[in-house]
């Protein structure tokens, strides 16, 4: 059987590919009939796993992102409100769940935060190693959470992992590149950068 060749036939040419995974990630849930499934990022795991691909990635635990990560662009408030609601006080906190856009779309769940330090940490990590350039390439098929504005939560997204590598990337490289493939508009980058 041919050998499998990762990613490049010549050796010389192969690319340093980082991939972040926490076997922990599936296991966050937004609730019953919500249509975002943490679970999947384990599925494409799995896939990986199957067709014998991690022996071509470094696959890397991701570090949490920091309160000062979160806050180079999110608002003190915001995240410092989502450090502390959960699904048992959130109705002592009707205000502010209005404020932050924290509700049906954007539940708050056990662990949200967890889930959010996990996905963002993957995606600024990945951007120092390309700054550093440690890796050619950077995965985290957790992160992505494009909608995510600086002081509230929006279409499933909590913080703006995207907006924060991005801010990464720039303390190095003079202009980045942003191309979403994402069927919805990445409308939290936009009104980040214009």
């Amino acid at each position: 059987t041919p050998e499998l060749v990762c990613f490049m036939s010549s050796s010389s040419m192969k690319k340093k590919v980082c991939y972040y995974y926490d076997p922990e990630v599936g296991n966050y849930y937004y609730g019953q009939g919500h249509p975002m499934k943490p679970h999947r990022i384990r599925m494409a795991h799995n896939l990986l796993e199957s067709y014998d691909l991690l022996k071509c990635l470094e696959v890397v635990g991701p570090p949490r992102a920091s309160w000062s990560s979160m806050t180079a662009f999110h608002t003190d408030e915001y995240i410092q409100f989502m450090r502390f609601v959960t699904p048992d006080n959130q109705h002592e906190h009707t205000r502010q769940l209005r404020r932050f856009n924290i509700g049906e779309d954007c539940p708050a769940f056990d662990g949200l935060m967890n889930f959010c330090s996990v996905y963002t940490g993957g995606s600024v990590a990945g951007a120092i190693r390309l700054n550093n350039k440690t890796n050619d390439i950077a995965i985290n098929w957790a992160g992505g959470l494009h909608h995510a504005k600086k002081g509230e939560a929006s279409g499933f997204c909590y913080v703006n992992d995207i907006v924060l590598a991005i801010l990464e990337l720039l303390k190095v490289h003079q202009r980045v590149l942003y191309i979403d493939i994402d069927i919805h508009h990445g409308d939290g980058v936009e009104e980040a950068f214009y």
